[in-house]
């Protein structure tokens, strides 16, 4: 819509110019009509106005002033200067001061309106590259998760007031604003596939009534009927509110994954503070999870895991939480299982799935899923590997008994956790790692005594990793029932034949 402005003192030809201009297209809107540029200037805000059409002579400012005070202070105004007077250094004073046009009366009808026509027109285009620019900035804030401050002195508003509703789609599907409120303007952004920001501006702080009444009439344009939950921010006068105001939507929009109703709208202002700690108690009580990650008790990690998820649900915690907390299990189980994180990588469409969840039901079944298969696969593949790790094991302690063996790398060796490896390894040799480490050293420290003769008793002990040569002949006589150099007496005089 071309907004115009007639100055004329004439008011035939103010009233005779309105309605051939009004009768040439609806697009064209004349808003007032003055019979003297001061009255413009001291009645009138320009900021509603698009074109003057000015005569140039009036009694008290006319049209050349006008022109000039509307270029200083209101550049966007574009003017039409008219006149009765062929004097070309009229023409050339409304070049200088930037009049789109002169024209002499009686105005040719179709001189004006192909004018008018071009003015709309640019006026068109340069209004889509405003919003153009405007949305790409606001998409660059709500992205950047900030206020981002440099980016505000560019920004203008269309309206004083601005108000953010969050839209989630349970799939993709054209959203469609129609435009048949003309007191609120609509920015649409597009933040994710499925997540949508609609900001809408107005003169005035809208009602909650207003609101929804606004979000109903997008429903009917929503193709092919998905899940759709809308939240509602509060009105704010400044856009560096506005990320703030993104969060507000954002969060009452969340909500909505807790309804049952394919249709769920919300305002901030009527949502109750949600209760926290839930994530800090869970966190506090990891020690049973630990326990049963530890022997890979399937059963009992995904009761624990599930009784976390109902706690949030209690207390209706949004998408965030919900992935704060898998980010709690994967740390606590990646400092159990060595080989957990290489495998939760490979699930990687869960934590965005769990911020563009609809509903509790769906969100719960895929976490527990996940986390089920993750264990599933661990488990399945350590149980195929058991005995063979406990092989590796075994192995190495013979080729390198003389060496202090740490128990966190031997199980680094055969990718287990320490826990499970000491466990596995009770299990399948019914001695633990330090008293096997033990046997194997003793038997190699029996042999030297008995086929080297020559080798001192603690070059022995240092030999077969004992460095302290009385913890060496104390460990000896516990296992063997006697010292060393009693075994080696033994040996010698038994002619080697004391078995080992």
């Amino acid at each position: 819509m071309l907004r115009i402005v007639i100055v004329d003192d004439e008011v035939l030809i103010r009233e005779g110019l309105a309605r051939m201009i009004q009768k040439e297209n609806i697009e064209f809107q004349i808003t007032a009509s003055r019979s003297d540029g001061q009255q413009v200037l001291d009645e009138l805000d320009p900021n509603e106005i698009d074109v003057v059409i000015t005569d140039i002579r009036m009694p008290q400012i006319g049209g050349l002033e006008l022109i000039r005070e509307l270029k200083e202070s209101h550049p966007r105004v574009r003017t039409i200067l008219m006149s009765g007077f062929t004097d070309f250094n009229y023409a050339r004073e409304a070049i200088k001061y930037s009049a789109v046009e002169y024209l002499l009366k009686p105005i040719n009808k179709d001189q004006l309106f192909e004018l008018l026509y071009r003015l709309n027109d640019e006026k068109i285009s340069a209004q889509l590259k405003e919003d153009r620019h405007r949305r790409g900035m606001l998409l660059s804030i709500l992205l950047s998760r900030s206020s981002s401050p440099q980016l505000l002195p560019e920004l203008v508003m269309p309206r004083p007031f601005f108000t953010l509703i969050a839209i989630k789609l349970s799939r993709s599907s054209d959203l469609q604003i129609q435009q048949n409120n003309q007191s609120i303007v609509v920015d649409q952004l597009e933040l994710q596939e499925r997540m949508q920001v609609l900001i809408c501006y107005s003169d005035k702080e809208l009602t909650d009534h207003e609101l929804r009444v606004f979000c109903s009439s997008i429903i009917s344009y929503v193709s092919s009927r998905p899940t759709l939950h809308m939240g509602i921010s509060r009105s704010y006068p400044d856009l560096s509110s506005l990320y703030p105001a993104y969060q507000e939507a954002k969060k009452a929009c969340d909500r909505g994954m807790y309804s049952d109703s394919y249709l769920y709208i919300a305002n901030i202002q009527d949502q109750e503070a949600p209760q926290s700690g839930t994530l800090e108690r869970l966190a506090s009580s990891r020690a049973e999870l630990i326990h049963e990650l530890q022997i890979l008790n399937l059963e009992n990690v995904m009761k624990w895991i599930k009784n976390g998820l109902l706690s949030l649900r209690s207390e209706h915690a949004p998408p965030e939480a919900y992935l704060n907390y898998a980010q709690m299990i994967r740390e606590t189980s990646a400092n159990e299982l060595q080989e957990f994180d290489l495998i939760y990588r490979s699930y990687t469409e869960l934590e965005q799935y769990l911020l563009e969840c609809m509903s509790y039901t769906e969100l719960e079944h895929q976490f527990m899923n996940a986390f089920l298969s993750m264990f599933t696969e661990i488990r399945t593949k350590r149980m195929g590997m058991g005995a063979n790790a406990v092989e590796t094991v075994k192995q190495w302690i013979s080729a390198n008994y003389s060496q202090q063996a740490d128990l966190h790398e031997l199980a680094q060796m055969v990718f287990l956790t320490p826990s499970y490896l000491s466990k596995l390894f009770k299990q399948e040799t019914g001695m633990t790692l330090t008293d096997y480490m033990i046997e194997v050293r003793i038997k190699r420290a029996k042999h030297l005594l008995r086929t080297e003769p020559g080798m001192k008793i603690h070059s022995i002990g240092a030999e077969v990793g004992y460095a302290d040569p009385a913890y060496f002949n104390k460990l000896f006589k516990r296992i063997v029932g006697v010292t060393p150099n009693t075994y080696k007496q033994i040996s010698r005089q038994s002619s080697g034949l004391i078995s080992p």
